[in-house]
């Protein structure tokens, strides 16, 4: 059967929105029977285009629209997201693919010497790249929107601000960071918080710009950048906080990295894990496990939580912040594009396709897909005095009570 056929064959009862492809000899095929706002067309390019996609799922089409074997017309993130949809379920990489991702995965493992490997390949990318889309404080992590039309600098005040508060950093505490990225969140801290943090992490060009912006700040007498694995951390710390690092620590490492929390944190004291999070168990999309996070692996709440368990940790509040973070993408891709000649200056246009794609399909991955952004607050030993209610983290006018300890 003709590979058009087939496509044809599948579609014939898809009911969902409508969208268009363009075959390499012209003819075009609509599918779908919804009339939405985001139709579009895809232009296969190929007859091997179509068969990349077919049998190779994301990182077939990604690669060919790489290449330029495939063309969108409207927007690439309405194209992206489709697989989302259950009915797509049916383009599923062949038995011999999974293999080839199988061994990908093991490749690119976090070990000690793996880790540094797969950070360099994303975040070493330069820090003047970073510089044209992400906000002035340099956050790579899901902004805390008080209002959808919130500008993005000032969503990323608020979810340091909310972290902090979370935390309940209190002036001459100590803090351990794990996965500092650029610094914004320790400055930020010691700044406004008068706390001291010491915080690890593996990317040398983000190390080197948070130092100087210590320096600048004339904070580094309260915070200590330091390029090393959170393996190696030393030291016995008020609180903890981890933004955005769990997604590069993997499934076989999160019992080690409880236990870093627990052995650097002193008894009856909180910690925060900001971290993406899946619905349920799954393997990193081939494409992003291949072109963007190399050993990267989104885990889902039932992976991380008995780790916590083991040690007994305290669960005090799990936020979803999902709809943030698809917010927060689409400020990201905003950037992107608006700055789009600046970047080819830098990098080639297969560079640019993929970061389209990559972008495209993380912000729908949190509007229509699985994804969803988890901050859990967990204690160390039994915590007494602590917030009565929720209305702290969200109110920064409210004077918040606390429980105390008592005896019946």
């Amino acid at each position: 059967m003709e590979l058009k056929n087939f496509v044809d064959k599948v579609f014939s009862k898809y009911r969902g929105r409508k969208f268009e492809i363009q075959y390499w000899d012209g003819t075009k095929h609509t599918y779908g029977t919804e009339d939405t706002d985001r139709f579009f067309t895809i232009t296969l390019k190929t007859k091997n285009a179509l068969k990349n996609i077919i049998f190779r799922g994301s990182i077939g089409f990604g690669e060919a629209y790489m290449d330029g074997d495939v063309e969108v017309e409207g927007d690439l993130a309405d194209c992206v997201s489709l697989p989302a949809e259950p009915y797509f379920s049916l383009f599923r990489p062949t038995f011999r693919e999974k293999i080839k991702y199988a061994r990908m995965f093991l490749k690119n493992r976090n070990t000690l010497k793996g880790s540094k490997r797969n950070i360099h390949s994303h975040y070493d990318l330069g820090n003047d790249f970073y510089k044209l889309w992400l906000d002035k404080n340099m956050q790579y992590t899901c902004a805390y929107f008080e209002y959808p039309e919130q500008s993005l600098d000032d969503a990323q005040l608020n979810k340091m601000e909310y972290s902090c508060r979370k935390l309940e950093l209190k002036e001459g505490e100590t803090v351990l960071e794990t996965g500092s990225g650029w610094g914004g969140f320790a400055i930020y801290a010691a700044k406004n918080y008068g706390v001291k943090v010491k915080s690890y992490n593996i990317s040398h060009e983000q190390v080197e710009y948070a130092k100087e912006w210590a320096k600048r700040e004339n904070l580094e007498n309260r915070v200590e950048f330091i390029e090393d694995d959170y393996r190696n951390a030393e030291g016995v710390f008020d609180k903890f906080v981890s933004i955005g690092m769990l997604e590069h620590v993997g499934v076989d490492n999160y019992g080690t990295f409880s236990d870093i929390i627990f052995s650097h944190l002193k008894d009856k004291s909180l910690a925060l894990i900001h971290t993406i999070t899946k619905l349920f168990p799954d393997p990193t999309d081939p494409f992003t496990a291949k072109y963007i996070f190399p050993g990267g692996l989104i885990p889902a709440l039932s992976e991380v939580i008995p780790a916590l368990e083991k040690k007994l940790f305290t669960i005090i509040d799990i936020d979803n912040l999902r709809l943030h973070y698809a917010r927060t993408l689409h400020f990201w891709r905003e950037n992107f594009e608006r700055n789009i000649d600046k970047v080819r200056k830098m990098f080639d246009e297969r560079f640019i396709r993929m970061w389209r794609v990559y972008l495209s399909g993380a912000m729908t991955s949190f509007s229509d897909g699985p994804m969803t952004l988890s901050q859990i607050l967990i204690a160390k030993g039994r915590l007494n005095n602590v917030r009565l209610n929720r209305r702290a983290f969200y109110d920064t006018k409210y004077k918040d009570p606390h429980w105390n300890y008592w005896t019946y």
